[in-house]
């Protein structure tokens, strides 16, 4: 007779298992810290978003001390905090030699996380936030580049007025980083070497990807100080100059007044705004080569370009068309300025917004969900993904008249790969998902769904008004506690992407999940003897 082999000892596997990883990571980062640094790609990441956002807190406290604002000592304060901790975190990190894939969209994450922990802190300390999930939500806000509020500006220092808007403008700044060093790894969405038409065409200005990035800030930098002429000659004061101009090629939208552009009341400030939002919505390395060469004829044979002028003059004609009077030259900036605003997700307000017809509440929706173009600051889903998504749908129905037919999907002069076209697919589809019980979440608290079900798809595409209550940005101030959460989450998916996030998440749970399929297999091994 075999002798029967030796049962496994199990006992309680899991939770032995689990207590026994958290003192054994605890250990080894001990030893790491006791032996010099540690590699850490987060780590070197968090610390320098924390160290490269002081001087922004120096220079906002510095211009509120000057002009006798309330909020110089605690900008000044949270700033030395943040410096300190981001030295700390950097003295203890270095950069791996090597650096799988999750980790990079790990490091992503965080970045934003560490930008969301220090701007929270700034909201919270000097009171324009009077709860942590309000400061939370207007962090969220302000690295994001959604113009939704719970604050009147009007009631802002101006330090924290400028500390609002030249943070937008450093988030907008930083996506263009990310554009150029990390998307072409990553390939989020199908904005990669195989999608053809972002990255790709971003790495074409400099041989070395450094001196792509250095050039599309310069050019960044170039359109802001333009902006800023153009709204000081137009009628603004220097400030408001300066802040609508870094809100706005930004598509941030965070204003100076509480009725946004609309306050002014000027036909020549809103025209500025309309070309800067336009323009803010328009890819970056097409506008650097195209001036760079002197070859304006570059946007006449861009697809994705032409297609994003033709969505302006289309949504534009139909609302138009949706007025009951025959349309004056008022009617025609409005509605310009209303559709500007809505597709390059920059969230301004001109016009009364609550006496739209419902057929252009749903039209302003769809250019939120749009966005502008790939390779630009504008938030939305890119206008470059739906075309994506057009060609395979009708290659996909000549398809089902020629079953046999092989067919690539173009756009332009590039082919669109088969794996930039699956996340492409995927990334609406993880989007919807994301967004949908979120609509949920709003009802719950407080919000009619149809204020609730347009606040969440501006929030998700980095926009911030919506429909349904008395105001147009009235939405995020109604909501309690989960509502500031839910909201500040949608913010974030919309401006980091929805891949990173979930891939991140995935990350932190593997070990736990690994403990608990271990556990399952030995609890089975054990039923089964």
């Amino acid at each position: 007779m075999t002798p029967r082999s030796p049962a496994r000892v199990v006992g309680p596997a899991l939770t032995q298992r689990v207590t026994s990883w958290i003192p054994n990571r605890s250990a080894a980062l001990l030893r790491g810290v006791a032996a010099g640094r540690i590699e850490s790609a987060i780590g070197v990441t968090v610390g320098a978003v924390w160290l490269s956002t002081t001087p922004l807190f120096f220079l906002c406290a510095a211009v509120d001390l000057v002009d006798g604002g309330p909020d110089a000592d605690a900008l000044l304060v949270s700033g030395l905090v943040t410096a300190v901790a981001g030295l700390f975190v950097l003295r203890l990190s270095r950069f791996p030699s090597e650096l799988p894939i999750a980790r990079l969209f790990s490091a992503l994450v965080c970045g934003a996380l560490a930008a969301l922990v220090a701007v929270t802190a700034a909201h919270f300390v000097t009171g324009a936030a009077s709860t942590v999930d309000a400061a939370l939500a207007e962090a969220s806000a302000t690295i994001s580049g959604t113009n939704a509020s719970t604050i009147d500006p009007e009631t802002l220092s101006l330090g924290m007025m400028l500390f609002r808007s030249i943070g937008q403008w450093l988030a907008a700044a930083a996506l263009i980083v990310v554009l150029v060093r990390i998307l072409p790894h990553l390939g989020v969405g199908g904005l990669d070497a195989d999608g053809g038409v972002a990255t790709r065409s971003a790495r074409r200005l400099a041989p070395r990807s450094g001196s792509t990035m250095v050039r599309l800030l310069a050019l960044y930098s170039l359109l802001t100080f333009l902006l800023l002429i153009a709204y000081f000659l137009a009628g603004m004061s220097l400030i408001d100059s300066l802040v609508h101009s870094t809100t706005t090629i930004s598509s941030g939208g965070f204003s100076s007044r509480s009725g946004s552009i609309g306050a002014f009341d000027s036909a020549a400030i809103e025209w500025v705004a309309i070309v800067g939002m336009v323009t803010a919505g328009t890819s970056l390395p097409l506008m650097f080569r195209a001036l760079r060469r002197a070859d304006l004829h570059r946007f006449a044979r861009s697809v994705e370009f032409r297609s994003y002028i033709g969505l302006i003059i289309a949504a534009v004609v139909v609302v138009l068309a949706w007025s009951e009077e025959w349309p004056t030259m008022n009617d025609v900036r409005e509605s310009v300025f209303s559709v500007a605003s809505a597709i390059s997700t920059t969230g301004y307000v001109a016009g009364d917004l609550a006496s739209v017809s419902y057929g252009a509440e749903a039209l302003f929706l769809v250019l939120m969900v749009v966005g502008g173009m790939s390779a630009s600051v504008a938030g939305g889903f890119k206008v470059m993904r739906f075309m994506v998504i057009g060609r395979y749908i009708g290659r996909e129905l000549r398809r089902s008249i020629h079953p046999t037919a092989v067919e690539k999907i173009h756009l332009g002069r590039s082919s669109i790969g088969e794996v930039a076209l699956a996340r492409i697919i995927g990334e609406l589809f993880l989007s919807t998902m994301v967004l949908l019980p979120l609509v949920l979440v709003f009802t719950a608290d407080g919000l009619n769904f149809e204020a609730a079900f347009s606040f969440a798809v501006s929030a998700l595409s980095n926009v911030g008004f919506a429909f349904g209550l008395d105001g147009p940005h009235d939405h995020l101030g109604a909501l309690g506690t989960i509502g500031h959460l839910a909201g500040a989450v949608l913010m974030l998916v919309g401006r980091v992407s929805i891949t990173p996030i979930l891939v991140s998440l995935g990350g932190i749970g593997e070990p736990t999940q690994r403990e608990i399929r271990r556990w399952r297999r030995t609890r089975h091994e054990k039923v089964i003897r």
